[in-house]
């Protein structure tokens, strides 16, 4: 497979830009886990690619170049779309993989935490960090996802416990008839869904039921608040690995010298590119003593407890992956405070930009598997997702289901 790689992971040789100039890119000496485990399977890797905010220019959607491909695997995802790889790996750590894939037509999986090996990437924060393949079809995304799973030695954070056998592929063609799976409800209308993502969404549902599914209806009171906690939790955690010199605290991972290096250098002239957080970190500190920082944290644990209260309930859970389509290129910036802080109504016209933020974050804080599968298109005439989340390590049905809809909607 020909795979194209997101440009904050490491090939060995090949600057690493993660979106800044060039003359900032590190070159790594070695290849991130994910991308060694590719390169073994027989994969070709073929590009680095795009993030969406970095200094290059905006990846455009190859469905229809008037819309964006998404953020911040914009270019992972419209590497698979265009047909210039077969796959790519892209790094979700609000939704950067499933976004990208939603707005393109395509699948991608944001697997349990800690599933897929971390280490060789350029970490936002090691508890939400997740590198995912982006594929055209089921089938291939878990297909690459046996090649990705695995603990390895050199990750910051191994997981608490191994995964099941990572067959993955072997799990496709279960049948889904008599799957409980429960529809979130705040991810429709309080989350500022489109009549037309409801009516695709709707319809996913249909499907599902006439597989034999039993689709139900569950409640997760803090999911509205959810883009909220993580962005107090984010402030906190990548000055944090700023900081640290891009190493994070308190981990038992293996430690890239040359991008601690790199770091320090632009440390000491000052070009670290985090002023804002680093201003907000302070404020907070001097102003409310950082209890705000420990709140976000702690309602981050009793968002894991409503997530695992409603999978209590259900087989697995379903949500649009994006409450809307794609946003026009050029469209204006967004302001992550007014998408934390507003309701939809009163959120500004730049909400369509980063809303999957809404719908896709709440599963990097608690660390639930994810998967998008297309689910329809809406009025503008481009791609509306389907989000299927499981258990912790539940990803072998998460596919099946995926695999389901996917194959009765062909």
């Amino acid at each position: 497979m020909r795979v194209g790689v997101k440009d904050n992971v490491a090939v060995a040789g090949v600057p690493m830009t993660g979106g800044r100039p060039h003359a900032r890119a590190v070159v790594p000496t070695e290849d991130a886990v994910a991308v060694e485990r590719l390169l073994d399977a027989g994969a070709v890797i073929v590009a680095k690619t795009n993030m969406s905010g970095s200094v290059f220019e905006e990846t455009r959607n190859p469905l229809d170049r008037r819309y964006s491909a998404g953020v911040s695997s914009s270019g992972s995802a419209a590497a698979v779309a265009s047909g210039f790889a077969d796959a790519a790996l892209g790094v979700d750590q609000a939704g950067s993989v499933r976004w990208p894939a939603a707005w393109c037509g395509l699948v991608g999986m944001k697997a349990t935490h800690g599933l897929v090996p971390s280490y060789g990437l350029l970490s936002q924060d090691h508890t939400i960090d997740h590198i995912g393949p982006i594929t055209r079809s089921v089938a291939e995304n878990a297909a690459l996802l046996e090649t990705l799973a695995g603990q390895d030695w050199r990750d910051p954070y191994p997981m608490a416990a191994p995964p099941v056998e990572a067959d993955y592929t072997s799990a496709l063609d279960g049948p889904i008839k008599g799957l409980r799976i429960a529809v979130i409800g705040e991810s429709l209308e309080p989350s500022g869904c489109t009549e037309d993502t409801l009516r695709e969404f709707g319809n996913a549902q249909k499907v599902l039921i006439g597989l034999g599914a039993d689709v139900v209806r569950v409640s997760v009171p803090l999911w509205t608040d959810s883009f909220a906690i993580w962005l107090a939790g984010a402030i906190l955690a990548q000055t944090a690995m700023i900081d640290s010199l891009g190493q994070g605290y308190g981990h038992f991972g293996r430690v890239d010298v040359s991008r601690v290096a790199t770091m320090a250098g632009e440390q000491l002239i000052g070009d670290h590119g985090a002023t804002t957080m680093f201003l907000t970190r302070e404020h907070v500190r001097s102003r409310y003593l950082g209890v705000p920082f420990g709140r976000a944290q702690n309602l981050r644990l009793e968002l894991r407890r409503q997530v695992e209260a409603a999978l209590g309930d259900a087989d697995l859970l379903i949500t649009p992956t994006s409450p809307t389509g794609p946003a026009e290129v050029p469209s204006s910036s967004f302001d992550l405070v007014d998408l934390a802080t507003k309701p939809p109504e009163e959120r500004s016209e730049a909400f369509i930009r980063a809303a999957p933020i809404l719908t896709c974050c709440p599963f990097n804080l608690t660390g639930h598997p994810a998967l998008t599968v297309p689910s329809g298109v809406g009025d503008d005439g481009m791609p509306r997702g389907l989000q299927i989340i499981g258990p912790q390590f539940g990803e072998h049905l998460i596919y099946r289901a995926g695999h389901a809809l996917e194959s009765a909607t062909a």
